[in-house]
């Protein structure tokens, strides 16, 4: 038990990735009933693809991103320069 609360103590000190930090305020903007900002796709292009795919499918299985999808070149282009998205 005592471990358990160490490492979530550990975890919780540890910065948020990009990718975890726009999941975890996706989750909030759904919970507190807000819409997705409008630069969702900016922040969005920010992200390594990777990042960026995993983001999206959270936000479309969440019903939060609706509308037409992501082509293939978009989804896989380059990260954006820039600050990271939060």
């Amino acid at each position: 038990m005592i471990a358990a609360l160490l490492l979530s103590a550990a975890l919780a000190a540890e910065p948020l990735a990009a990718r975890d930090a726009l999941i975890r305020d996706a989750t909030e903007w759904l919970l507190n009933g807000e819409d997705l900002p409008r630069d969702i796709d900016e922040r969005l292009m920010r992200l390594p693809p990777a990042d960026r795919v995993e983001v999206l499918v959270f936000l479309r299985r969440s019903g939060m991103m609706l509308g037409p999808g992501w082509s293939a070149d978009r989804l896989l282009a380059p990260a954006k320069n820039g600050e990271t998205a939060q």
